[in-house]
């Protein structure tokens, strides 16, 4: 029970802090946020398979996927991230650096030492290096997605 309601805690803690966003940014980046979503939720379908991290006591058993994580702590720290760095590629790769070794490090210990999940097959510079290489997708798609809506606005104009 304890496991449980810390994984609810990591799921709704993190959305208190959405009190000082307002719409527009959370509209802006939530195709971004939507995505990286489904990238780190692949990524727990993988780590499932290939048993790279375990969670122990999951809030819903029945998917490999962690709800509490990935809609919790990564969905609103990358809204973060991106509201106070995007448009500057090294401050939000710096960002993305400090934000993953704490994770990698710090955290993923801590997170073992409560029992909430444990490494098994990843290392932990593993793990940093794809939270690294997943931030880089992340703001490749979010260029993509603003370029998308410049053409079409600027389609709009035309006709």
């Amino acid at each position: 029970m304890k496991g449980k309601l810390m994984l609810l805690a990591v799921l709704l803690l993190p959305w208190l802090s959405l009190f000082n966003i307002d719409k527009l940014t959370f509209k802006k980046y939530l195709p971004v946020l939507t995505f990286s979503s489904l990238v780190i939720a692949f990524l727990s379908e993988l780590s499932h398979r290939y048993k790279w991290w375990k969670v122990r006591k999951p809030l819903f058993p029945k998917l490999s996927s962690n709800i509490s994580f990935i809609f919790g702590p990564f969905f609103i720290a990358n809204l973060w991230v991106f509201k106070l760095t995007y448009g500057n590629f090294k401050n939000y790769l710096l960002v993305n650096c400090l934000f993953d070794y704490l994770f990698a490090y710090p955290l993923t210990t801590l997170a073992e030492k409560l029992k909430v999940y444990k490494m098994v097959n990843m290392t932990r510079f593993q793990l940093f290096a794809l939270s690294i290489a997943t931030s880089i997708i992340n703001y490749l798609y979010q260029l993509f997605i603003e370029d998308v809506l410049k053409t079409k606005s600027e389609i709009r104009k035309q006709g």
